[in-house]
Formats: C-alpha cells, structure tokens, sequence
C-alpha cells in the first residue's frame, strides 16, 4: 500500500482501488470491491452528513425503535442495497456506528439503525487495514500475527471470560449475540467493551475459523 495511504483513517473508493490495482495487479473495480464486502471479505463504510434514522429493534417487549442521527463513519451491513443505489434515489441502508440520540446530550453512542440514504450525498469508504487485507486474500497470502494493544486485550479478556459461562450460539451471526455476551459479562461482574467490538471479535474469530 501506498505510505501515505497507510497513514490515514480511511481511504475513499478511489484509493482503494488504486492500491488494491498495484498489489494484486487486477483490474477491480468498485463492483468487484463491494462485492467482497458483501462476501464477508472486507468492510465498507459510509461518511454521511446529517442523516436520521431509527435503531433496530429486537422484538422484546418495550424496546422500541430510537430516533438517531450519524455521529461518524458507519459501517454497512447492507451492501446489497448500496451497490443497487443511484444518486437521487434514496435506499434503506442497515448500518452501525457512531450516533447522536434525539435529545440534548450530544453524546456519541453505537447502534445498529437503519436509515434512507441518497448515495449521491453519501461517500463509500474503507479503512487502510482492511484493504491490504482483501490484496493479502486475493493473493492468498497468510495473515501475519499481530498484537493486540493493552485495550484490545482487556476487551479480548472480557469476551472470553463472558463466553466461557454462555451455552454455544453462532458466532456467524456476530450481531445477534453481542447483547448476549454483554449481559453475560455484566452478570460475571465484568466491564464490557461495546457491542461494536464484541462483534469486530467475532468476525476475527469467524476468519480464523474459515482460514
């Protein structure tokens, strides 16, 4: 990857194009990128300006759907229907990250919500990571080790410690269990990281189970 491109928080499609080009020394394009997004095999994200929408919910009683807006990038979940968009057109996208509820705290809180969005006022975008990640995929290069930072293994620390007194679920469905790990932990005593880390760990986990 480019040295100035590695240094920065996200890349536009552009960028990541360009790398992704001089790496595996295919002619992707942005349908092939977003495709590998939708196959699990890198993360787009959206940079959004003003845009409401509500929270899922879960279907128990008394949760009930919030009124949010984007605080920050948001990663898709919903690439299918970002890759089907048209500028003009708003499409409901499924997203997670970063919002500010309706009310006057201004205080950033994560949430998975759902939200119309015109793809002509949005920008697609991928963290550098996540990027050489897919070219070391595509090139089928084995992921080097890594280490986790002093926050990454507390959180890593307190996810295993909440699955070890949780019956087995399926970690393919990352989302649907995050709650449940959070409850899990908080009954063990335990701080918990939040529910978008929980399942950044589970997707790690997944790829490691998939090689």
């Amino acid at each position: 990857m480019r040295r100035d491109h590695s240094q920065l928080q996200f890349l536009t499609m552009n960028q990541a194009l360009e790398n992704l080009r001089i790496t595996t020394k295919l002619s992707m394009d942005a349908e092939d990128l977003l495709m590998h997004c939708a196959n699990g095999n890198c993360t787009a994200y959206l940079r959004l300006e003003g845009v409401r929408g509500q929270t899922q919910v879960s279907g128990e009683p008394g949760d009930l759907p919030e009124v949010v807006y984007d605080a920050g990038p948001q990663e898709v979940r919903s690439v299918h229907a970002v890759r089907r968009a048209r500028p003009g057109v708003p499409v409901t996208i499924t997203m997670v990250g970063p919002v500010f509820e309706d009310d006057d705290s201004f205080e950033e809180v994560t949430k998975v919500w759902d939200a119309a969005v015109d793809m002509g006022l949005a920008e697609i975008i991928f963290k550098p990571a996540d990027v050489t990640a897919l070219s070391d995929k595509v090139l089928g290069v084995s992921p080097k080790s890594y280490n986790l930072d002093t926050r990454e293994k507390a959180s890593a620390g307190a996810i295993i410690a909440a699955l070890a007194s949780m019956p087995a679920f399926d970690i393919r469905q990352p989302w649907g269990v995050a709650e449940a790990i959070i409850t899990a932990g908080e009954l063990l005593g335990i701080e918990m990281p939040q529910d978008a880390t929980i399942a950044k760990f589970m997707k790690l986990a997944v790829k490691a189970m998939d090689g």
